[in-house]
């Protein structure tokens, strides 16, 4: 006998379905009418139609009562024939016909009650755990869409997310509500459509207000609902994973790890699994053993195995690895070393995998796994473990990154290179702070470096639209790497596996579309994730068990080469076209600065950005014993002018060589008033001190978005140098030297004189735009 699901809520809800069959049987109507010419098809509704034309109606007596158990049970599998196409799952789902308000079942399939046994009171507590308003927005979607014809949006969810524990570990599922047969109807005219209840019913706006809302009290609703349950841990445990590196720059380590392996635990279902990520840290090319690491690891912490970077043999281990780098399983332990055998052995431990995480040709670490079990790393772990790789892969970079920085800073902290002009200045506090009785913190006031009154010359040469370009180059590459994979998916041997070949087709098309009108840094993030986690799982899926496409899929493969593969041409064209204008710059002032050096002793900063920047700090302070003349400053503000000329057409004779043509902008401040700088411990760098000095650290950040008055023209533009000024007698120190390179016909005689836009902060500053001449070029 059939037995009636009921999963009711304690606390009653203003709106009730009663169970009839008209609207399937209007359903049924309309697909006999369809498939006139179908005369298998017409038959099959005609058959179920006949079941359900002539059934008594609800009288004072619920229709489930008047019919029975059984009947319902009889009527609802006749049913499935005729609602099973509309599922997209096929045999083997879950599924259950009944009621969702309140929530009873009459008929549920043998897959459905199977989940009902296997996971006690899957749907009881159901009700209680859907919010009010969730309920609400439900029942929104569904009088929107029958009542005035308008269909959810493309965001707006059908179903309810759940999790349960389940022998120590989080499974996760999704109750999905189909409404096709259930109509809502009003006695009176339905209200006016307000867009609240659109916005609500999207999840885009919030519950309307009680007396705006639709009257759902006044709305009588009969039909049935066709419900899926469906096991989602998988979906959403890879989404926690992923989630993960959203933290990784916020969150604690321990914090980071346990979040991961937790994951990890729940997608392959084994709670007692022990997992660590091991990174596999470089310094001058040799893989080193870090003693913090290893002591997470389940294998390095109980072995006497350590990675020396100045042995010949654990390094051709490695290499060995990179090679081959498939995952070494040990069922009981066999195949490990004696010595490791018996130390695991005693923590418990029956079974290790061993899984090498491979970037080309640089081993970025393994991920261990270890069991109290012998036989807990089959097949169906392994694929699992393999869908996540792309994300282990993540988190290793993650850490081999901050080793590299901890190092870098490390460097810094204990080596910092000082520039021979300042080098003395720290000799002089360090020596004042050994002197001193009281030894105070090295942040005291008797230990700070400073420079008063020194001059600041700042230059910079930027990149034009480097953003923009670079955006054309990835979209580029993405278009080509997606058409790449609708050709390849569109091969008419491609074997059908559950839909999957015509869903990532779909997927690649709609990419295809948002590439069409631009990209943005989280569709970026987001076709990177669907090829890296869809895509390239399937394809070596095929080129493992289908040999006819190994061909290819190899092909296809290669192509997606991060140094010379098709999918990345434009992207490289670009990097390639900015390393060679930033190597030209930077060489050029590299050169130019130490030539100026032996003019007179200065403090010079430089800073890569998309281009390059500058500051130069010059004065008395600085070099104490060698006076300071007005004349040196003037030969600055002279090189200053005719290094950018330099460099300008440097840059320009580069273009029509460049694999992608980049033009650079030109941008000197003029700041005749001396600054204050010191040093700051924890950057270790100059910094400007005392609020005038401030100001001018404000306008160096923001001069390079300047607009000129009146006007959406940016003052930087190629071709020309921009010189910003904030009085006429700041300008008027480079004035003969602008006339000198006008005669020597490096700059036209053009000179704009121009009012620049308030900036943030800084206003009335005003600029000259100086247009350069560029040689023949040579031949």
């Amino acid at each position: 006998m059939e037995t009636t699901l009921s999963v009711s809520p304690s606390v009653s809800f203003p709106f009730e379905v009663k169970l009839s069959f008209q609207p399937f049987v209007s359903f049924l109507k309309a697909q006999q009418e369809k498939n006139k010419s179908n005369a298998a098809l017409f038959g099959l509704y005609a058959h179920i139609l006949e079941q359900f034309e002539n059934l008594p109606t609800a009288d004072k007596r619920p229709l489930e009562d008047i019919l029975g158990p059984d009947r319902l049970a009889s009527l609802f599998q006749l049913a499935s024939l005729a609602v099973m196409p509309m599922s997209t799952t096929g045999q083997g789902v879950a599924y259950a016909f009944g009621l969702p308000v309140p929530m009873k079942m009459f008929y549920q399939s043998a897959e459905f009650k199977r989940m009902m046994e296997q996971f006690q009171n899957l749907l009881s507590t159901l009700p209680e755990e859907i919010c009010v308003e969730d309920k609400l927005r439900f029942l929104y979607q569904m009088v929107l869409d029958k009542c005035y014809q308008i269909r959810p949006g493309k965001n707006a969810d059908p179903s309810f997310r759940f999790q349960r524990q389940v022998n120590g570990l989080t499974r996760y599922f999704r109750l999905i509500v189909n409404d096709t047969f259930i109509e809502p109807r009003l006695n009176h005219p339905t209200p006016a459509l307000q867009p609240a209840w659109i916005d609500f019913a999207n999840g885009t706006g919030p519950l309307p207000e009680p007396e705006n809302q639709l009257p759902m009290g006044e709305f009588t609703s009969e039909g049935f609902a066709f419900f899926v349950v469906e096991d989602i841990t998988e979906a959403e445990t890879v989404q926690q994973l992923q989630a993960v590196f959203t933290h990784l720059h916020s969150d604690a380590e321990p914090v980071i790890y346990r979040r991961f392996e937790t994951a990890l635990r729940n997608l392959v279902g084994q709670t007692d699994l022990q997992i660590s990520i091991v990174p596999f840290s470089q310094v001058n090319g040799f893989y080193v053993h870090q003693p913090e690491v290893s002591a997470r690891s389940v294998f390095f912490r109980h072995s006497s195995t350590v990675i020396d970077g100045y042995d010949p043999a654990t390094q051709a281990i490695i290499h060995k690895l990179i090679r081959n780098p498939a995952p070494m399983l040990f069922p009981n332990l066999i195949g490990l070393p004696g010595n490791e055998q018996q130390l695991l052995s005693k923590k418990g431990i029956r079974s290790f995998a061993f899984y090498p995480v491979v970037n080309g040709s640089e081993m970025l670490g393994v991920l261990e796994m270890a069991s109290p079990h012998s036989t807990a790393f089959g097949d169906d772990v392994l694929e699992t473990i393999q869908r996540v790789i792309p994300l282990v892969q993540e988190l290793l970079r993650y850490q081999l990154h901050q080793f590299k920085q901890n190092l870098e800073r490390l460097i810094k902290t204990k080596f910092t290179p000082l520039q021979p002009a300042v080098e003395w200045k720290f000799n002089e506090v360090a020596w004042e702070y050994l002197r001193l009785d009281n030894r105070e913190s090295f942040n005291s006031e008797a230990t700070q470096v400073r420079f008063p009154q020194v001059y600041p010359l700042y230059g910079a040469i930027d990149i034009r639209n480097s953003s923009n370009e670079r955006y054309k180059a990835v979209r580029q590459d993405f278009a080509d790497q997606l058409t790449a994979i609708q050709t390849l998916l569109g091969q008419a041997d491609l074997p059908d596996e559950l839909a999957l070949p015509n869903q990532l087709m779909t997927t690649a098309y709609s990419w295809q579309n948002k590439l069409i009108a631009g990209l943005n840094p989280e569709d970026e993030l987001g076709i990177s994730d669907f090829l890296a986690l869809e895509v390239n799982p399937y394809f070596q899926h095929l080129r493992l068990h289908y040999p006819q496409l190994e061909t290819p899929v190899q092909r296809y493969f290669k192509r997606t080469n991060a140094t010379n593969g098709q999918f990345n041409q434009a992207l490289q064209v670009y990097e390639r076209s900015v390393e060679w204008l930033n190597t030209a710059v930077n060489t050029f002032i590299e050169k130019e600065e130490k030539q100026l050096q032996t003019i007179y002793p200065h403090y010079f900063e430089r800073y890569r950005t998309d281009g390059m920047e500058y500051t130069i700090y010059v004065g008395q302070s600085i070099a104490p014993q060698t006076p300071f003349e007005p004349d040196f400053l003037r030969h600055l503000y002279a090189w200053q002018l005719k290094s950018m000329v330099e460099l300008a057409s440097l840059t320009n004779l580069l273009l029509p060589r460049l694999p992608l043509a980049l033009q650079t902008t030109q941008l000197i401040l003029a700041h005749s008033q001396p600054v204050d700088i010191s040093f700051r411990q924890d950057e270790h760098r100059f910094d400007v001190e005392g609020s005038y000095s401030i100001r001018y650290e404000v306008l160096k950040k923001r001069i390079d978005k300047a607009y000129i008055a009146g006007t959406n023209e940016r003052l930087t533009q190629p071709n020309t140098i921009a010189l910003v000024y904030s009085n006429r007698r700041e300008v008027a120190d480079y004035l003969p030297f602008i006339t000198a390179l006008q005669e020597q016909k490096k700059l036209t005689p053009e000179i704009e004189y121009l009012d620049l836009e308030p900036l943030q902060g800084v206003a009335r500053l005003k600029a000259i735009r100086l247009h350069l001449n560029y040689p023949e070029p040579a031949r």
